[in-house]
């Protein structure tokens, strides 16, 4: 409780005893009023803080496929159809199991923290107030890249994880994310490496991307960093589609 909350209760009981002793009231109906007094004082001074928002990146909006049914008619000369079968991948055959793995993202220090920060006038990291990441920001990040890349390369296959086993490896280190809420721009770099399985580095290279959009609040900022890393998911994959095979 605050000095000026202790004041005014003390102000408020001796107010209630001098009015109290005035009329000729028992000692006992004066104690009980003050103290209803007293307590709605503490009340009021004491309010508890709003409750804080919890933020996250969003996902890729999802696109219902569209399906096309034709009916045609079966001849009855058709030979029989025959079904082939392939054998299932052994356990911790990476040769067998074609994709990519995207490895989680490595962020800058200052993104490690629950707070929702953007920059002010370029070098004062600022919290947005009542607000805060509801994991961690680099989880979010990693599953936006995720589903943005599986978006326009659907037919590479794409895991997420370590030990996710596809036969390349996508690692990425961003080495600057910025979020100028004044200027309503996110300016970030990365470095990206695929390598095989055997760590043998097969393409690479550093990507920096200035990316406008609104951030006027959290909710907004985490919606701006989304838009910026479908930019990186963007500039990646024609490197993919040329990519050699290990």
């Amino acid at each position: 409780m605050s000095e000026a909350s202790r004041a005014a209760s003390g102000e408020v009981s001796q107010r209630v005893q001098g009015s109290v002793t005035s009329t000729g009231l028992p000692g006992r109906v004066f104690a009980t009023v003050a103290a209803l007094m007293a307590m709605m004082t503490l009340v009021s001074g004491c309010a508890s803080p709003p409750p804080r928002a919890m933020v996250i990146i969003p996902s890729v909006p999802v696109q219902a496929p569209v399906h096309a049914f034709v009916h045609a008619p079966v001849p009855s000369t058709a030979a029989p159809a025959t079904s082939t079968t392939t054998a299932p991948a052994a356990p911790g055959d990476a040769s067998r199991a074609p994709g990519v793995s995207l490895v989680p993202l490595r962020l800058p220090e200052h993104w490690q923290r629950r707070q929702v920060l953007h920059l002010r006038q370029d070098a004062e990291l600022v919290a947005w107030p009542n607000a805060v990441w509801a994991e961690r920001v680099e989880t979010g990040m990693t599953r936006r890249l995720s589903q943005a890349l599986r978006q326009r390369l659907p037919e590479q296959g794409w895991w997420t994880g370590e030990e996710a086993l596809g036969t390349r490896r996508l690692l990425v280190e961003v080495q600057q994310l910025d979020v100028h809420a004044g200027r309503s721009e996110v300016l970030g770099t990365l470095n990206w490496r695929l390598v095989d399985r055997q760590g043998r580095v097969l393409d690479g290279g550093s990507l920096t991307q200035r990316v406008q959009a609104p951030v006027g609040d959290a909710q907004q900022e985490a919606e701006a960093l989304a838009k910026w890393i479908d930019a990186q998911a963007e500039a990646l994959a024609p490197r993919f589609k040329g990519a050699p095979q290990p």
